[in-house]
């Protein structure tokens, strides 16, 4: 797995490409706590190859827990249909999920909007 940073304006996306390797999970966390920490942040996983649940499943973990610890919720875009049906069984709403990065970074822009009941 291969994950490249690059901004734009105030955003920060971080390109994940290849396979995805358990191995190499502690490094990514690492990565997000250090160098993405206060930054708005989007996952684009459009070059992330499917390698099963297990490894996925901490992969996904390590995007959660980045998100709900930081001051702006992470967002994914472009998440393989098989990546999306694993997601949204364990997710529980703490990261959008945005069928492209432009449609992310608009997402960035918009004022949050609280839900009344």
């Amino acid at each position: 797995m291969e994950a490249k940073f690059y901004q734009t304006g105030e955003v920060t996306i971080v390109a994940i490409k290849g396979r995805l390797e358990i191995e190499k999970t502690q490094a990514f966390r690492h990565a997000c706590q250090v160098s993405l920490k206060g930054k708005k942040v989007i996952f684009c996983m459009k070059e992330l190859n499917f390698v099963g649940s297990t490894g996925i499943h901490s992969f996904f973990q390590i995007i959660r827990e980045f998100s709900t610890n930081n001051v702006h919720r992470a967002k994914v875009a472009e998440l393989k249909p098989d990546f999306q049906r694993l997601w949204r069984s364990s997710d529980s709403g703490t990261v959008e999920i945005h069928e492209s990065v432009s449609a992310a970074l608009q997402s960035f822009q918009m004022p949050s909007m609280e839900i009344k009941e």
